[in-house]
């Protein structure tokens, strides 16, 4: 069996989210969690597949875990105010964008 870092794993499971493989990165985020419970940047990945697939209650309970590790969490924020902006929750979509570009201004 071929040894691949975590880091190069979780990358190539944003390339199936970006390639609209959502199942599939689900899967291998939900593999990598077994082992690693406490990954933040496999939650990440795990939230935007979920975020794709339009499964905004999950999406939003990961990334609700994100940011209880990391409030400032640009991704995490992101999602969050894009899952509001989905439910037609204005207030908050904008709040979380306002956090996220706190944590990134650029």
């Amino acid at each position: 069996m071929a040894k691949v870092s975590l880091r190069i794993y979780n990358r190539e499971i944003g390339t199936l989210v970006d390639q609209g493989q959502y199942n599939e990165a689900i899967g291998h985020c939900k593999h990598i969690l077994k082992t690693f419970p406490k990954n933040l940047e496999t939650y990440r990945v795990l939230g935007k597949a979920y975020l794709e697939a339009k499964v905004y209650n999950d999406a939003g309970d990961i990334f609700s875990r994100v940011l209880t590790s990391v409030p400032n969490d640009f991704v995490a924020h992101v999602g969050m105010s894009m899952i509001a902006d989905e439910k037609s929750k204005g207030n908050e979509a904008i709040w979380h964008m306002q956090r996220a570009f706190e944590a990134q201004p650029s």
